[in-house]
């Protein structure tokens, strides 16, 4: 990417940050029909409509591929102009729907979750070591950063880590991944501790 398409699209990263406060977006590309293709970040989304963020100036009516992380792709075209982008209205075939439906439902209650997940009281544990398993061949190395009684914030050895939706093993703790940090993963447990064996000493 460009130093100054990475530069601008961090700067309206930060705007939307401050304006959304705990609002969560879905990160992706987006390729415009003169072959142009950029990073963006879509709030408001349906299966109508999004709100894009992108570092490229568009004029309304122009086609757009999207592809979302968490999602897939997505055509549409530009019906308004933002100060940070565009507003696209998808273009969906009705055998996509049902599926595309499905799938940003997941995201939405994957979105509470991770809410949750972020209120609750986190400590730092005195057993910071971890492994993560995805599957029975993938093995991570990880480092606990802080834990809460319903998940974890931990950083990974590789960049290579589990995607968004993926289930994992924590130690002896099965989990999901809920959001992806700058050098790991945020799971949230699928059971949860209870607060009589929960403090500085827990071990996952």
């Amino acid at each position: 990417m460009p130093k100054l398409e990475a530069a601008t699209l961090e700067r309206r990263k930060l705007e939307i940050a401050r304006s959304t406060q705990a609002e969560d977006v879905l990160t992706g590309r987006v390729l415009l029909s003169n072959g142009d293709e950029y990073s963006c970040i879509a709030r408001n989304v349906s299966i109508q409509s999004a709100e894009l963020t992108v570092a490229s100036t568009i004029s309304t009516g122009q086609v757009v591929v999207c592809y979302f992380d968490q999602v897939g792709i997505l055509p549409g075209r530009a019906i308004a102009t933002t100060s940070t982008g565009f507003v696209v209205a998808f273009q969906i075939k009705p055998t996509r729907r049902d599926r595309i439906t499905a799938q940003l439902e997941w995201w939405a209650k994957t979105r509470n979750e991770t809410t949750e997940l972020r209120r609750a009281p986190r400590i730092v544990p005195l057993h910071k070591d971890v492994e993560v398993r995805l599957g029975e061949q993938i093995v991570l190395t990880g480092t606990v950063l802080n834990i809460s009684m319903s998940g974890a914030a931990i950083r990974l050895s590789t960049r290579d880590g589990p995607f968004v939706g993926a289930r994992v093993r924590v130690g002896e703790r099965f989990a999901t991944v809920v959001r992806l940090l700058d050098d790991g993963i945020a799971v949230q447990f699928l059971t949860p501790f209870t607060s009589e064996n929960f403090d500085e000493r827990v071990k996952l």
